[in-house]
Protein backbone atom coordinates (compact mmCIF):
# COMPACT_ATOMS: atom_id res chain seq x y z
CA UNK A 1 0.00 0.00 0.00
CA UNK A 2 3.21 2.23 0.14
CA UNK A 3 2.95 4.50 -3.15
CA UNK A 4 -0.99 5.60 -2.04
CA UNK A 5 -2.10 7.85 0.67
CA UNK A 6 -4.98 7.71 2.44
CA UNK A 7 -6.83 4.65 1.89
CA UNK A 8 -10.48 5.15 3.41
CA UNK A 9 -13.20 2.84 3.42
CA UNK A 10 -16.01 4.26 3.18
CA UNK A 11 -18.72 1.23 3.19
CA UNK A 12 -20.28 1.94 -0.66
CA UNK A 13 -16.85 2.99 -1.95
CA UNK A 14 -12.94 2.63 -1.06
CA UNK A 15 -11.67 6.35 -1.59
CA UNK A 16 -7.58 6.79 -1.65
CA UNK A 17 -4.98 9.01 -3.47
CA UNK A 18 -2.19 8.41 -5.64
CA UNK A 19 0.75 10.31 -7.23
CA UNK A 20 0.61 10.92 -10.23
CA UNK A 21 3.19 12.99 -12.84
CA UNK A 22 4.21 15.28 -9.93
CA UNK A 23 0.66 15.43 -8.36
CA UNK A 24 -2.00 13.77 -6.60
CA UNK A 25 -5.19 12.20 -7.92
CA UNK A 26 -8.17 11.30 -5.65
CA UNK A 27 -9.26 7.99 -6.53
CA UNK A 28 -13.03 6.34 -5.98
CA UNK A 29 -13.56 2.91 -6.83
CA UNK A 30 -17.11 0.92 -6.22
CA UNK A 31 -17.83 -1.56 -3.85
CA UNK A 32 -19.27 -3.78 -6.53
CA UNK A 33 -15.90 -2.80 -8.88
CA UNK A 34 -14.08 -4.39 -5.45
CA UNK A 35 -16.57 -7.54 -4.80
CA UNK A 36 -16.63 -8.17 -8.60
CA UNK A 37 -13.01 -8.08 -9.21
CA UNK A 38 -11.01 -8.27 -6.15
CA UNK A 39 -13.10 -10.42 -3.79
CA UNK A 40 -13.91 -7.98 -1.20
CA UNK A 41 -16.28 -9.12 1.09
CA UNK A 42 -18.71 -7.36 3.29
CA UNK A 43 -18.11 -5.90 7.04
CA UNK A 44 -15.72 -3.43 8.27
CA UNK A 45 -12.73 -2.39 6.24
CA UNK A 46 -13.80 -4.90 3.83
CA UNK A 47 -12.75 -3.05 1.05
CA UNK A 48 -9.57 -1.42 2.65
CA UNK A 49 -8.55 -5.64 2.90
CA UNK A 50 -8.65 -6.12 -0.26
CA UNK A 51 -7.31 -2.69 -1.60
CA UNK A 52 -4.40 -4.41 1.26
CA UNK A 53 -3.75 -7.34 -1.05
CA UNK A 54 -4.37 -5.81 -4.77
CA UNK A 55 -3.64 -2.35 -4.24
CA UNK A 56 -0.63 -2.61 -7.18
CA UNK A 57 -2.97 -3.57 -9.68
CA UNK A 58 -5.98 -1.58 -8.63
CA UNK A 59 -3.59 1.72 -8.88
CA UNK A 60 -2.37 0.38 -12.24
CA UNK A 61 -5.70 0.68 -13.74
CA UNK A 62 -6.27 3.68 -11.69
CA UNK A 63 -3.43 5.59 -13.57
CA UNK A 64 -4.29 3.74 -17.13
CA UNK A 65 -7.88 5.67 -16.66
CA UNK A 66 -6.25 8.87 -15.82
CA UNK A 67 -7.08 11.59 -18.85
CA UNK A 68 -4.16 13.97 -19.60
CA UNK A 69 -4.77 17.39 -19.21
CA UNK A 70 -7.67 17.03 -16.38
CA UNK A 71 -7.32 18.55 -13.10
CA UNK A 72 -8.36 16.01 -10.46
CA UNK A 73 -9.17 16.87 -6.75
CA UNK A 74 -11.37 16.95 -3.97
CA UNK A 75 -14.83 18.18 -6.64
CA UNK A 76 -13.32 15.76 -9.51
CA UNK A 77 -11.86 12.34 -8.27
CA UNK A 78 -11.49 9.76 -10.69
CA UNK A 79 -14.31 7.65 -10.38
CA UNK A 80 -13.64 3.59 -11.43
CA UNK A 81 -16.45 0.86 -11.52
CA UNK A 82 -16.64 -2.64 -12.29
CA UNK A 83 -16.52 -1.60 -16.60
CA UNK A 84 -12.86 -0.54 -15.71
CA UNK A 85 -11.22 -3.79 -14.65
Amino acid sequence: MEPSLKVEDHGDWLSFVMPYEGGIVPVRISRAAMEEHFDAGQGPDSLKKAYELDGEMIRARAADQIVAGVSYGPDHLLVLGPEHF
